[in-house]
């Protein structure tokens, strides 16, 4: 309990930018993340049903067109492509160990992805839909990506280990996660530094 809430505070508290962020890539904050996880989620409010906000994590909806002010802008927040390709592990872990077959991992969705993940927080908000209303498919179909099927789950935490418990905990996100229609992603995170991770998924067929 004590090392859960130790690490609890480490992920949430506006400390110093070098040990947040050596708080949030060592091992001991991973294998920590789900107790904190689970003890935040007992202290934290409750808000409203698109919008999933705890102490750890913030994510929207898939269908939601909710906007959630963030109190903080970031310009050209760094790309962290090791924990993109660590993400899409821990989805295709979740798809096959559901019968389903993996993600191909697919850069021009990804690029969508990135774009829409800097504009959030340039522009400091967290939403499916950009302030002028654009959606994950505009932005797809601008790309001049084509599809059937689309989607795009959002998740703003300190670890990529959090974030992927708040997207598959929400059942919207997993549903994203585990649809057989889909069989590619593009995965953005950004490195937001003190504020945390962004992790835009984008998945087609």
């Amino acid at each position: 309990m004590q090392a859960a809430l130790a690490a609890l505070l480490l992920l949430t508290l506006p400390l110093a930018d070098r040990l947040t962020l050596a708080a949030r890539d060592s091992r001991a904050a991973e294998t920590l993340a789900a107790p904190a996880a689970a003890l935040g989620e007992r202290l934290a409010p409750i808000f409203e049903p698109a919008v999933d906000r705890s102490l750890q994590r913030l994510t929207v909806a898939p269908d939601s067109s909710e906007t959630v002010a963030l109190d903080f802008v970031v310009a050209d927040a760094p790309q962290r492509p090791e924990l993109e390709a660590r993400m899409l592990e821990l989805v295709n872990t979740e798809r096959v160990a559901a019968g389903l077959g993996p993600l191909a991992a697919d850069p021009a969705l990804a690029a969508v992805a990135r774009e829409h993940g800097r504009d959030m927080l340039a522009r400091g908000y967290f939403a499916h839909l950009d302030p002028g209303g654009v959606t994950p498919f505009d932005r797809m179909r601008r790309a001049g990506l084509r599809f059937r099927a689309a989607g795009e789950n959002l998740a703003l935490a300190p670890t990529l280990a959090l974030a992927h418990r708040g997207l598959m905990n929400s059942p919207g996100h997993r549903a994203n996660i585990l649809r057989a229609a889909f069989g590619r992603a593009g995965i953005a995170v950004l490195d937001a530094g003190r504020h945390g991770l962004v992790v835009t998924q984008n998945f087609r067929d």
